[in-house]
């Protein structure tokens, strides 16, 4: 069952346990798959909705903008803060070139970010594979900057008790839940960790592979890599800062009044979250949180245009 088909199930089953109506293709001809698919579409594209971030900001004037337009009564906004890592910006850059490749921190270890030293960090690029230790014979991790596969569990943490200064995850072309959770401790294990596209990982490794004289021959270390030729070490730079912040968030609600004089006193509540979490703060377009909240819009429209009995009042959350 897709995205999209999980949200229209939910949506009929929410409206036909309010509304009681007794014909199915009566509550079909309000809802629209396309609506949601849309709903969908526009929120996961802010790439990221964690309070603190521009999409987060996005999406709450999306939700309004949708609540107004159905017809709900007294739209109000509640804002709160709340303290999240704030990814300000991180880069790598090879000694010697002028480009600067994009790279993207972890969510903290506990309340240690991967904020680096206004300066940056310097060393080695090795590329550690899944990060297996039979994967590492030969090459030289204290000092250094390691370039792991995402799926690779839990195995960074011992790269950092073999001296690692920085971890720089791949980009998969996929990944599940138990992965992304463990790129993350709860303790302030003093590790920066980061994330990089995969078009630039391979381009960095192509370069690991090909121009060994990108090292100047004194620190020259050759490494065995996975599967592949014979690779070098290139010397890289890094920077990097992520703070906690306190940032504000919105919950947004709006009503439907029942039509029944007794039963509209009794309310009921819908509520779905709109914000969105993932391992790398400011990449979280979360497709699948937001099949609630596009849900919670279809049935807005649909109970704005057939108010049933009771008062429903709709409920928008954010900072889940």
């Amino acid at each position: 069952m897709n995205i999209v088909s999980l949200s229209v199930f939910i949506l009929f089953f929410s409206s036909n346990l309010l509304f009681a109506i007794s014909k199915n293709e009566r509550t079909g001809n309000f809802i629209s798959e396309e609506r949601i698919a849309s709903s969908i579409k526009y929120l996961s594209s802010l790439k990221s909705r964690m309070p603190g971030y521009p999409g987060n900001a996005l999406a709450t004037s999306y939700i309004l903008k949708i609540f107004k337009e159905v017809g709900l009564s007294g739209i109000k906004e509640e804002q709160f803060p709340v303290t999240v890592p704030v990814d300000q910006g991180a880069s790598l850059q090879i000694a010697g070139q002028n480009k600067k490749i994009k790279l993207y921190s972890l969510w903290p270890n506990l309340v240690r970010t991967s904020t680096l030293p206004e300066e940056g960090i310097e060393g080695n690029l090795v590329y550690g594979g899944s990060g297996h230790l039979s994967e590492l014979k030969g090459k030289d991790i204290e000092g250094n900057i390691i370039l792991l596969d995402f799926n690779s569990g839990s195995n960074w943490v011992q790269l950092g008790s073999l001296g690692a200064k920085a971890i720089i995850f791949i980009e998969p072309s996929f990944a599940n839940r138990n992965q992304a959770e463990r790129k993350f401790l709860k303790i302030p294990l003093n590790l920066p960790r980061f994330w990089t596209e995969k078009a630039d990982a391979e381009e960095l490794i192509k370069k690991l592979n090909s121009h060994p004289h990108l090292l100047p021959p004194p620190s020259r270390g050759r490494i065995e890599e996975r599967g592949k030729e014979n690779s070098y070490a290139i010397k890289v730079k890094l920077h990097a800062k992520m703070e906690w912040q306190k940032a504000p968030a919105t919950n947004i609600l709006g009503w439907v009044e029942g039509t029944d004089r007794e039963l509209k006193k009794e309310i009921i509540v819908l509520e779905s979250y709109y914000d969105s979490i993932s391992a790398v703060p400011s990449l979280a377009p979360g497709a699948e949180n937001a099949c609630g909240i596009a849900t919670l819009l279809e049935l807005a429209r649909f109970f704005g245009e057939n108010p049933p009995k009771r008062t429903v009042l709709f409920l928008a959350t954010s900072a889940h």
